[in-house]
């Protein structure tokens, strides 16, 4: 770094705002060293080698794609075979759904007989308690034996296989519903390689070497569970800070990030992943070892590092490392000497105010629309604050509690930025600010639309739905999502080979030509009646009276319409006031 550099004013300044907020993110996050701290854990071990069950974990299957990780197909639960008619009396009914113990007859029962001593109008009980024993009841145990060996241990059996699938697909199912419900801010992984290990500090540690980002679908009427890896790339990457800086292997996780190139973001090529793994266990500790077990063997720690093979499906809270990489990434710039990012200037306040309002890095804008605002939903004079604030800064930021009209006002703002030629990212921390834009969730109520994409393209929403086809939607991770994805892009693909320049310049003009109609028309009314604008006119001044019955003798007009001047009548209703 130049000492012109080191003593520059801006850069001392950006580098104690970038220390300050490295410090910030790393007190605001939670180390986690045990995996049992996160929200959701399945480990791969628990999948039932079942009908509708499948994992990578025990090898390629034809059947199944590449990207087919686990799949986990729900079943109905069997149900308990009825007991023969004969066998009722003498069955405990809760004893039949104890899996654990052979369900056994009762000794003996008592059953109420017919009083051979009763009369009518006798004292005597018309019936009788009467005692009877299995050991005299040869039918009832060869019926009972035959509904035993030939019904409910088969049902055991298939009971417990689904009992199985049930725990996996449980799981899955509360993963879902919490992805759902906690949005973005948390994340799915794979982990690979569970290192177990009681630090010389005594930190007792229990997490994975290795992660891999997935995503979970879910086809509701198959009910049926996939995880793939994520669209955006499984990033298969190792993670070693739930160990202390001192107990962090030297450029291990460098090294470890080289090899894994090597799978090809493939968590199932074993050679490379175990390589991986055991690299990274015996670089942590001299005594640190292997095992290739598909399952957890042990919790309790030891001295002695183990890692074991243990796959697992992680659902976490998003860490602050990209943050902190990104950060870091910034301040080894400025020290070497290079530009301080535009943005990160504006936010650090060392950038000159003429050169903050220009900005840098920006498009051009199109001058051929300078001071036009294309707002097609009705505005105030805040939101043309913004228009004009946009044009000479950088970036500007709108605040303001909830129902105040941040979601109109972005909408409007979507459309007079593609008016006037740029290209616009909307992002937010949960999928549901941006279902309200686009109308697949009502703003007010919150009920979520189930219409498919091509339906949901021509509700009301917050977007015109001119401008619908123009958005690029991904609103999650999921197979619904991707094929929106492909609808929308396939449709901006259709639309731009049936555009017609011709066309569109025409129609340009005549909309360009209406408008200035429109303008000089307002400005008429606006000269007529400068004194009452905003306001309901209920009675004219003379001279305007004289001009009323003027125009109504000179139209044929009838009674209602004859009340109106000519020049207001032709105004559009929302001219009319001014």
């Amino acid at each position: 770094m130049s000492d012109q550099q080191v003593c520059s004013p801006e850069s001392q300044k950006a580098i104690r705002l970038l220390d300050y907020l490295l410090r910030l993110a790393t007190l605001r996050t939670k180390l986690i060293r045990d995996i049992s701290e996160y929200e959701n854990v399945l480990w791969i071990s628990d999948v039932p080698q079942e009908r509708g069950c499948y994992t990578q974990a025990w090898g390629r299957d034809e059947e199944h794609e590449p990207d087919e990780w686990i799949e986990v197909q729900t079943r109905r639960e069997p149900e308990l075979p009825a007991v023969p008619s004969q066998c009722k009396d003498w069955v405990n009914p809760s004893a039949l759904r104890n899996k654990h113990n052979l369900p056994e007859l009762r000794p003996e029962i008592t059953r109420q007989i017919h009083n051979p001593d009763w009369s009518e109008g006798s004292d005597q009980p018309e019936t009788i308690p009467h005692t009877e024993r299995l050991e005299d009841q040869f039918v009832v145990q060869q019926a009972w034996d035959r509904y035993l060996q030939g019904k409910w241990l088969p049902w055991i059996e298939e009971h417990n296989a689904w009992e199985k699938i049930h725990k996996v697909y449980s799981a899955l199912f509360a993963i879902h519903q919490a992805q759902l419900r906690l949005g973005e801010e948390y994340e799915l992984v794979l982990g690979l390689g569970l290192l177990t290990w009681q630090t010389p500090n005594g930190q007792r540690v229990r997490r994975h070497l290795v992660v891999a980002d997935v995503i979970l679908e879910f086809e509701a009427g198959l009910g049926k569970f996939t995880i793939r890896p994520h669209t955006e790339g499984a990033n298969l990457r190792p993670e070693l800070d739930m160990l202390d800086i001192e107990d962090q292997p030297t450029r291990a996780e460098e090294t470890a990030k080289g090899s894994l190139t090597r799978a090809a973001e493939d968590p199932w090529e074993t050679d490379c992943i175990e390589g991986v793994l055991k690299a990274l266990v015996h670089s942590i500790n001299s005594q640190g070892v292997y095992d290739d077990s598909l399952g957890p063997k042990t919790v309790r720690t030891s001295t002695k590092p183990l890692a074991e093979f243990a796959p697992a499906v992680i659902l976490r809270k998003r860490s602050a490392k990209g943050l902190t990489e990104t950060l870091k990434r910034i301040k080894e710039q400025i020290e070497n000497g290079q530009d301080i990012p535009g943005e990160f200037a504006d936010l650090a306040e060392c950038r000159p105010k003429n050169d903050r309002e220009t900005g840098d890095g920006h498009e051009a804008p199109n001058n051929s629309f300078d001071g036009e605002v294309f707002f097609p939903k009705p505005s105030n004079d805040e939101q043309r604050r913004i228009v004009n604030k946009i044009r000479s800064a950088s970036g500007v930021l709108v605040q303001g509690p909830p129902g105040t009209g941040k979601s109109h006002t972005i909408a409007n703002l979507i459309c007079h930025l593609l008016a006037t030629g740029n290209r616009i990212l909307v992002t937010a921390k949960t999928p549901r600010a941006l279902q309200v834009l686009l109308g697949e969730i009502d703003e007010k109520e919150g009920i979520q639309s189930h219409e498919p994409y091509k339906e949901r393209q021509r509700d009301n929403g917050l977007i015109p739905k001119e401008i619908k086809p123009l958005c690029i939607s991904l609103l999650g991770s999921g197979q619904e999502e991707r094929k929106s994805l492909e609808a929308s892009v396939g449709g901006i693909l259709r639309k731009n080979e049936e555009w017609k320049p011709a066309d569109t310049d025409h129609q340009r003009e005549e909309l360009e030509k209406r408008l200035r109609e429109l303008r000089e028309e307002k400005a008429r009314v606006n000269l007529i009646f400068p004194r009452f604008r905003g306001h309901v006119v209920t009675r004219l001044p003379p001279s305007l009276q004289t001009r009323l019955e003027r125009d109504s003798r000179g139209s044929n007009a009838d009674a209602a319409d004859c009340r109106t001047p000519r020049c207001i009548r032709r105004c559009p209703a929302w001219l009319r006031l001014g």
